[in-house]
């Protein structure tokens, strides 16, 4: 087992508004894990919770409705500014969908961070959807892939309106410690270092959520208290991948257990 991971680099996007040359790591030759705790990939992990066996990512609101047309059974989910648009059956809170039984239905999903994320994640061999609900199952399948696929990680974090959100990075940080105990050998990119400092200065995970902008965010809109679940560590023992699919002339990044 020693040596089992040797080579591989360890890169940390701190937002989705990067470009390609200010990465260590090249996208299109890595094992993608999107993070966007607050609060889109937490809410992919209580869909799939929940028992949503598909989930398509929408880029925007006219693409999200159009998608409905096309598959007018599908939930269409998500938020614009925090809230539910207008037509859409639910908004994008993972503790609302924790409580549901959705077991075999499918859904569509518009947020204005996290799904973004998704689309520039499309050039990567391998892309997973990373949140502190699905923490260990999902870090053991990029590593798993990584290894088998001799790719190295990206971890990106989706931040707020491009700029950077600590509550994504703090999960960054999570999975970078989380990376340092398993056997072998990384290289670990200065941005890796650096979220990796702020897991080794909080008491907890909801103590770190809490002081990001994302949810002073999610605050100034009445829903605050999705913050709490998304602290959860470990709620769903659950992977899921994302791969691309088409409808006519439209291509759409499709979220599926991995």
């Amino acid at each position: 087992m020693k040596g089992r991971y040797k080579d591989l680099i360890i890169d940390v996007a701190l937002s989705n508004n990067f470009e390609q040359g200010s990465l260590k790591a090249d996208i299109e030759n890595c094992v993608c894990a999107v993070i966007d705790v607050i609060r889109a990939t937490s809410t992919i992990a209580a869909l799939f919770g929940s028992g949503i066996k598909s989930v398509i990512i929408a880029s925007n609101l006219d693409q999200a409705y159009a998608l409905k047309k096309d598959f007018p059974e599908r939930l269409l989910c998500g938020e614009n500014k925090g809230l539910a648009p207008e037509g859409f059956d639910y908004g994008n809170s993972p503790l609302e969908f924790s409580r549901l039984d959705l077991s075999g239905r499918e859904a569509i999903l518009k947020t204005t961070n996290g799904t973004v994320s998704f689309l520039k994640a499309v050039a990567s061999p391998a892309v997973f959807s990373l949140a502190a609900l699905n923490f260990r199952h999902t870090m053991d399948a990029v590593l798993s892939c990584a290894l088998e696929m001799k790719k190295d990680i990206l971890l990106m974090c989706s931040g707020e309106m491009g700029k950077v959100a600590y509550d994504d990075t703090y999960i960054a940080g999570m999975a970078v410690k989380y990376i340092l105990t398993r056997p072998g050998k990384f290289e670990f990119s200065d941005s890796a270092k650096l979220v990796l400092s702020s897991v080794l200065g909080e008491k907890s995970i909801e103590a770190a959520l809490v002081k990001s902008i994302s949810a002073a965010s999610l605050k100034k809109v009445g829903l605050g208290g999705d913050i709490a679940f998304c602290a959860r560590l470990n709620n769903y023992n659950l992977a899921i991948k994302a791969e691309m699919s088409t409808s006519g002339s439209r291509k759409f990044p499709e979220l599926k257990l991995a």
